[in-house]
């Protein structure tokens, strides 16, 4: 009995000995900091489409998004005002429609500018004007230096809209990234399409950009403005009919137009004749 004593007795002294715990927290001040593991990148839900439009053209000058589902936050009109010498009025302005019953309810988005007289060496180059009630006016300046490409900076992070082929399409992507953030694949009509036939369907996937009312914003009106860009240039795009069910069975074969020789894929159709 003698022989466990001591070890009974030191264990008292040591918890009478034994500072009081502070539930203040300033003695976990002193255990190390650790740094909170970073989140896993889940491929596959990034895969996942967020948002889906099917853009259309009621005529030559004016395009129609229309949203699949009602997750997507509102239609958008997009009206022509056609370019005039020395006019400070935008060539396009975007609108957003909430109901289709009230088209004066409409709330306006944005106008967009085409700029001709930028630094050399010349190339297209664009803004827009977002409104926006809360913030003020941003805007937003675009170009294409390959006269493909259009490049766009949304608060200081580079963006791009790449021009790529099998089937035609434009996809948006960050810079040094290479998941989409949007992809917009042109149609059997493409950039001639009227009468309210469909010009492509663009997807948005989960991103940054993508998740907000203003990020939206920013990718229907980067992409209306590469469209009618190529337009004033006479490049017509569109897709064979089955072009999209081929390219469903090779969903990682990306073909970037101008660095590649897609010469047998490129048609386009100027004053009602077509060119391959």
């Amino acid at each position: 009995m003698l022989a466990g004593r001591p070890s009974t007795l030191g264990a008292a002294l040591l918890e009478d000995d034994a500072p009081p715990y502070d539930a203040t927290g300033a003695q976990r001040e002193d255990l190390p900091q650790y740094e909170p593991p970073a989140p896993s990148h889940n491929r596959e839900a990034h895969e996942v489409p967020l948002h889906t439009y099917y853009l259309r053209a009621p005529d030559r000058k004016n395009l129609v998004a229309v949203p699949y589902g009602l997750s997507a936050p509102g239609s958008f009109k997009f009206t022509s005002r056609g370019s005039r010498l020395f006019s400070k009025k935008p060539e396009m302005d975007v609108w957003r429609s909430v109901r289709a019953s009230a088209p004066t309810e409409d709330e306006y988005v944005a106008g967009i500018w085409f700029d001709t007289d930028g630094p050399l060496p010349w190339c297209p180059r664009a803004r827009f004007v977002r409104q926006d009630p809360t913030a003020g006016n941003q805007t937003y300046k675009m170009e294409a230096r390959n006269f493909s490409d259009w490049t766009i900076s949304v608060d200081g992070t580079l963006y791009s809209w790449i021009l790529e082929a099998k089937p035609f399409s434009l996809v948006l992507r960050q810079d040094g990234r290479q998941d989409a953030v949007a992809r917009f694949n042109f149609s059997a009509c493409g950039l001639v399409a009227t009468g309210g036939a469909e010009v492509g369907d663009l997807t948005l996937y989960r991103d940054g950009l993508s998740q907000d009312k203003a990020g939206v914003d920013v990718i229907l009106c980067g992409l209306v403005t590469a469209l009618l860009q190529f337009k004033k240039m006479g490049r017509h795009y569109k897709n064979e009919p089955d072009a999209i069910a081929q390219r469903a069975m090779l969903p990682e074969e990306r073909v970037p137009l101008h660095r590649s020789g897609v010469a047998q894929f490129w048609s386009y159709q100027q004053d009602g004749s077509t060119i391959g």
